[in-house]
């Protein structure tokens, strides 16, 4: 599968990949990205979708949790696998937390319950289409750049470090 050069695609270039079983909520999901200006592929199966991916580049997919050949977390795991920089967000009328933690750890960027509203929708694009590049945040540090503190070694003055408390005495 190949990846756009620049993973922060804008909403006129970008191009969504949905993968569910219902012929009426792909054509749903269809309608309304393309409504806000995504080119999107919509397919029925697991099977045609690992196909697309093979051949085409997308910057979301969404997939329903259970198809008919397979559950989408099987997705989720095959596009992890390719190494691409695809946020992968799992939908599904089957929500409960087990189910959320499973596509999270199998590497799903978010994890939606249906049925999906407009602005829930629109969010979780946008969301997704800013997302930097993996490779991109990797380079990065996220704290600081100083040397560890060695054993043994005070810390600066901190609060837990109370002064003496004066004293009364009973007269």
């Amino acid at each position: 599968m190949t990846r756009r050069p620049d993973r922060r695609a804008t909403q006129r270039d970008a191009k969504v990949l949905v993968v569910d079983d219902e012929p009426d909520i792909r054509e749903l999901l269809e309608l309304t990205l393309a409504k806000m200006g995504l080119g999107v592929d919509a397919v029925g199966s697991i099977a045609e979708a690992k196909e697309r991916l093979q051949g085409a580049s997308y910057d979301l997919c969404l997939t329903d949790m259970r198809l008919g050949d397979g559950e989408g977390l099987e997705l989720v795991r095959h596009i992890t696998t390719l190494a691409a920089d695809l946020p992968v967000a799992v939908i599904t009328a089957y929500g409960s937390a087990d189910n959320a933690v499973a596509a999270l750890k199998a590497g799903a960027f978010d994890y939606v319950s249906k049925p999906v509203g407009l602005e829930q929708l629109r969010a979780l694009v946008k969301s997704a289409l800013s997302l930097p590049e993996r490779t991109e945040a990797a380079g990065r540090q996220l704290l600081g750049t100083s040397a560890p503190r060695a054993r043994g070694t005070p810390r600066a003055a901190s609060s837990s470090a109370r002064a003496p408390r004066s004293r009364r005495c009973a007269s």
